[in-house]
C-alpha cells in the first residue's frame, strides 16, 4: 500500500485492508497518492489528499445477470481513462460504464456494444458534456466500431 500512485479497492477490501495493517482509513489514504473505493450499486468514490472526493454513480442497468469480472472491468476502464489523459471523474465514469455493460452479461468478456450504443448510455448517465470529453479517445480504448 505504501506508495502506490493507485490504490483500488472495493467496501469489503477497504475494511480488510484496515484491520489488517492496523491503520485507519485516513492513515490508509495518507499513504497513497489516489485511493479508488468501488461501492457495489452505490458506484465509486475517488480519494486523493487535500481534495474533495469524487463520487461517481452506476448508469442503469437493463439486466443484473453475473457480477463476475465487474471489479475488473471498472478497473480497466478507469486505467484506459488515465492512459488518455482523462480526470479522475472521467476514468470512474468509463469504469462504471464499462461495468455495467459486464454486469449484464453472463461471463466476464462477453459483452457486445458500438461506439454509437457506448456513447448514448454514457450521455444518458454522465451528460453531454462528459460525453463530448471521452468521445475523442475511444478511438484509442479500441471502441472504433463494434465490439
Amino acid at each position: 500500500i505504501e506508495g502506490a500512485s493507485f490504490l483500488f479497492l472495493n467496501e469489503y477490501e477497504l475494511a480488510l485492508a484496515i484491520q489488517k495493517t492496523g491503520w485507519s482509513d485516513a492513515e490508509i489514504l495518507d499513504r497513497v497518492e489516489v485511493r479508488i473505493v468501488t461501492l457495489g450499486s452505490d458506484g465509486a468514490k475517488v480519494e486523493a489528499r487535500g481534495k474533495e472526493t469524487i463520487f461517481v454513480g452506476v448508469p442503469k442497468e437493463k439486466a443484473r445477470v453475473d457480477p463476475t469480472g465487474v471489479g475488473d472491468s471498472f478497473r480497466s476502464g478507469f486505467i484506459a481513462g488515465l492512459a488518455a489523459n482523462l480526470s479522475h471523474e472521467r476514468c470512474a465514469q468509463l469504469g462504471s460504464m464499462l461495468a455495467t455493460y459486464v454486469i449484464e452479461t453472463k461471463g466476464t468478456q462477453e459483452y457486445h456494444f458500438t461506439r454509437a450504443e457506448f456513447l448514448t448510455r454514457f450521455e444518458s448517465a454522465y451528460g453531454a458534456v462528459a460525453a463530448k470529453e471521452i468521445s475523442d479517445h475511444l478511438g484509442r480504448f479500441g471502441f472504433d466500431a463494434s465490439l
